[in-house]
């Protein structure tokens, strides 16, 4: 990696890898690091030399150029609407996670410097209802427009790479934890409030219950599988160039436990459960997971409850 770009560099787990490539810049293990979003909170790194924040549209062909002058040779690409507003918005899930791509790839394609592509795929492509175990084979068909639309992405990102356009990795991300309280905007950040409220002893009611199985990844581990996605050399990248990445497979009630264990034995006391079949039959019923690919490559969960809720609340 010389040449870092980053889209939707201002989210969630975008703030978070925009941090330590910051940090690899700082180093210069990295050249020059490029953020675009469509706005920006103001960071302690953002002065550094070698680093350009664009606020924009990637749909906006100016926008476009500036990101991508001058080429990248390596593109994080995390921007997407999330799955709760693609479901409730067609039209801008539409807008945003296909064509928004397409116009990034395809001026990548024109630029002719088949730059490493990493982008963040869901495990949203997976649709109700799910099999009875998980792995990198497991067909895949998606029942929201989110998962839909993360699934043309992978192919059509397969598709370039194999007539040397790209340099592509998809991989699936897991729920990713924990987002802030105050940001969700995804449907499974439930999981995040969860953990936050654990930690502190707050209210919350969750919308699942105790029984619920979902798969958990914290937003430590996820950035570090991000960036050696990255690295990875071409000929060790699966033949659709495609993977999950390693979750943990928890019940809700492991959840609780592990932050009794850790809080004290009050941490759920301003817990409650609401849950919604709907709901759960989408989010509570994840299946075993394996993930031999990304086994293979060198990732791992984070190991334990405890060690997942610990990382996850690393600020």
């Amino acid at each position: 990696m010389k040449h870092v770009l980053i889209t939707g560099a201002n989210g969630y787990i975008g703030q978070a890898l925009a941090r330590a490539a910051a940090k690899l810049l700082e180093a210069k293990e990295i050249q020059s690091l490029t953020l675009t979003d469509l706005d920006f909170e103001e960071q302690g790194y953002h002065h550094l030399p070698g680093l350009r924040c664009i606020s924009g549209d990637l749909s906006d062909k100016a926008v476009l150029e500036a990101v991508l002058t001058p080429a990248p040779d390596t593109v994080f690409h995390l921007a997407s609407v999330t799955s709760r507003l693609a479901e409730e918005n067609f039209a801008l899930g539409l807008r945003v996670n296909i064509d928004g791509t397409i116009g990034l790839f395809e001026h990548l394609r024109q630029q002719g410097q088949c730059p490493v592509v990493v982008y963040a795929s869901s495990i949203g492509v997976f649709g109700t209802p799910l099999p009875q175990h998980v792995d990198d084979n497991t067909p895949v068909t998606p029942t929201l427009s989110y998962g839909t639309q993360k699934r043309m992405v992978e192919l059509l990102l397969a598709d370039y790479s194999r007539r040397g356009f790209l340099d592509g990795r998809s991989v699936r991300l897991p729920t990713v934890v924990a987002r802030p309280m105050t940001a969700e905007t995804a449907l499974s950040s439930f999981a995040s409030s969860l953990i936050h409220a654990l930690a502190a002893g707050s209210t919350y009611e969750c919308p699942i219950g105790p029984q619920g199985w979902i798969w958990l990844l914290s937003l430590p581990a996820c950035v570090r599988h991000l960036l050696t996605t990255a690295s990875l050399e071409a000929a060790r990248l699966p033949a659709g160039r495609v993977w999950n990445l390693p979750a943990q497979r928890l019940q809700v009630a492991d959840l609780v436990q592990a932050a009794k264990s850790r809080y004290g034995r009050g941490a759920d006391a301003g817990l409650s459960f609401q849950s919604n079949p709907q709901f759960d039959q989408q989010f509570a019923q994840w299946p075993p997971l394996t993930t031999a690919i990304a086994t293979q490559l060198g990732m791992h969960h984070d190991g334990d409850a405890e060690t997942l809720i610990e990382q996850a609340l690393v600020s």
